[in-house]
């Protein structure tokens, strides 16, 4: 049997509208062309898209007391999914597209912040771990889990599964103690999943040399550059590259999450590193032409792996 892959993190309410470009005055009111309604969040994002590429996968997160936790709960019901319940509203984010392809967002903490390691350990008691890929998604978004999310990549690893990680933007920005977390994360995870402004705003520099002699020995790096492709480097210093297929993009919302999806989908069909890179270029782009987002299967671009 295929060995899974668990995406651990956050699960939310996402509401999309835009275009906008100018921020309406207070007190005014601005009528948006489109506007999308549906579950959000970085682990969700990538879990939704695994599952639209027919992968053996779960999330592993956690939904409010309310109606919105609800429809996450209802989302994510399949046999690996494991969404604790959290007293409280859930956390909501408004994405706002703008039209050169960028995104605003405005989020509530909601259950976010009291979802962590207890949480986290209840949900994997009984999962499959060894032999599995785990991806541990947007730990900077969630104040409870940043700071166990070194002791929780060392867990996984002991229990036997290949840990990745795609640790998001800090929201403080890059202060020296996010710099000093993502150093140590660096150091623990197999695979890191980060963009390039992340990237640059860790490290000084886009390029993934500026990061590669923190990898652990056997660790790949790989540098998502949106319309510009993507990059992998190994700590052995193998460098991997593929270009991003040219679409109409609708909705960016999420790109990062579909990538990380692509790529590990990729990985878990025995797909060789650079085939994975490409394979999950395709995908991102497949993704952010959609308009609404759908929850078909993805059809990939000529040539896809």
């Amino acid at each position: 049997m295929t060995q899974p892959i668990a995406v651990i993190g956050n699960a939310n309410l996402d509401i999309v509208g835009g275009p906008l470009d100018t921020w309406p005055d207070r007190g005014t009111e601005v009528f948006l062309d489109r506007s999308d309604l549906r579950i959000g969040g970085s682990a969700a994002n990538t879990a939704l898209v695994l599952r639209r590429l027919g992968a053996r996968a779960g999330l592993i997160a956690a939904a409010g007391a309310d109606p919105i936790g609800a429809m996450i709960r209802a989302a994510f019901s399949g046999p690996l999914d494991r969404i604790a319940g959290i007293a409280g509203p859930s956390s909501v984010t408004f994405g706002v597209l703008h039209g050169d392809a960028e995104r605003s967002f405005l989020s509530t903490r909601g259950h976010l912040d009291r979802f962590g390691p207890a949480e986290i350990a209840a949900a994997l008691a009984d999962w499959p771990l060894r032999g599995a890929t785990a991806l541990l998604s947007g730990s900077f978004a969630m104040g409870t889990l940043r700071d166990a999310t070194a002791g929780l990549l060392a867990r996984l690893r002991g229990a036997g599964a290949r840990v990745a990680i795609d640790p998001g933007w800090p929201g403080g920005g890059w202060t020296a103690p996010a710099r000093a977390a993502m150093a140590a994360w660096l150091g623990l995870a197999d695979i890191v999943l980060i963009n390039d402004k992340e990237l640059a705003g860790f490290a000084g520099g886009a390029e993934p040399e500026a990061a590669r002699a923190l990898l652990r020995p056997g660790a790949t790096l790989i540098v998502k550059r949106g319309a510009a492709g993507a990059v992998s480097l190994s700590a052995a210093g193998t460098r991997h590259a593929a270009p991003a297929p040219v679409v109409d993009a609708q909705d960016t919302i999420g790109a990062g999450d579909a990538f990380n999806a692509g790529y590990l989908a990729a990985l878990q069909r025995g797909a060789a590193p650079g085939d994975a890179l490409a394979r999950a270029c395709r995908v991102a782009s497949a993704v952010v032409a959609e308009f609404p987002r759908r929850d078909t299967p993805i059809a990939l671009t000529e040539g896809a792996p």
